[in-house]
């Protein structure tokens, strides 16, 4: 289980630059200007450091940062698995120490090849009642039981895709409506706003987005039931039929996401 204790992990890497203050993200780029993405032709090796082997359900291929640019403002992916993050970025409670060793207070470098890396992306969609954070299912990995962003999920990895949006906005479109139902002619819009390293997984990149629905309070709830009927019936619930009235009890994903679009 990962320590999602914001002090804690703010002390751990006390020497980066956190996005905002008490946010445990470091900002690679801000979201205002065009991404330009390059592909690698060879699939990632992990080098790894724990004799783990996980059992999943599922190993999708997903999309791992080589390298960010920001002079050009271009990432470098390559295919990894899902698998690698478990092994090492996922596992960062048994590796901290470990990195610490070596990097002190500041996050691996990406050219760490024993950390996978994964590109998440996270969105918070705003309604016409304010922001939408549906509650995490609790068997969840990371963030269970926890109010959380509209939605997130690890990039996946498509051979067919080569730009920003074929890459990641059709992601966190995909995984709107596979957690909450939302379709994509839902929104008014869908914009990143941030491109971060968080500290709970050593580093692990992040793009974070914000959105906009005209739908009723009823109309998410609808959608979001369906949603979670259909995940139900595939064996992996994703979110609870459940939504965040304050902001007391956000997960360390969610308050960024929220900091970066309200700041």
């Amino acid at each position: 289980m990962l320590r999602d204790d914001s002090a804690w992990l703010l002390e751990c890497y006390r020497e980066e630059r956190t996005v905002r203050p008490g946010i445990p993200y470091m900002e690679l780029a801000d979201g205002g200007a065009p991404f330009g993405v390059v592909k690698l032709a060879d699939p990632f090796r992990l080098q790894p450091v724990l004799d783990l082997e996980p059992k999943l359900d599922f190993n999708e291929a997903v999309t791992r940062l080589v390298a960010y640019d920001s002079a050009t403002r271009s990432l470098t992916v390559q295919k990894s698995f899902y698998s690698d993050g478990v092994k090492s970025n996922y596992a960062m409670e048994r590796l901290r120490g470990l990195f610490q060793a070596e990097y002190g207070y500041r996050l691996p470098p990406l050219s760490d090849a024993r950390l996978s890396n994964g590109i998440g992306t996270a969105v918070v969609v705003f309604t016409p009642e304010g922001p939408y954070l549906p509650r995490r299912a609790r068997g969840q990995a990371v963030f269970p039981k926890g109010y959380h962003c509209t939605a997130s999920g690890e990039v996946v990895w498509l051979d067919h895709a080569h730009t920003f949006d074929e890459i990641f906005t059709a992601n966190i479109l995909r995984e709107l409506e596979e957690e909450v139902g939302l379709a994509a002619e839902d929104l008014d819009w869908i914009q990143p706003v941030s491109f971060c390293r968080e500290f709970l997984r050593g580093g692990k990149p992040q793009f974070f987005f914000q959105g906009y629905t005209r739908l009723s309070a009823g109309q998410l709830r609808e959608r979001r039931q369906a949603a979670i009927a259909r995940q139900l019936a595939n064996g992996r619930q994703e979110v609870e039929d459940d939504v965040a009235t304050d902001f007391s009890d956000l997960t360390v994903e969610a308050a960024a996401n929220l900091a970066l679009i309200v700041s």
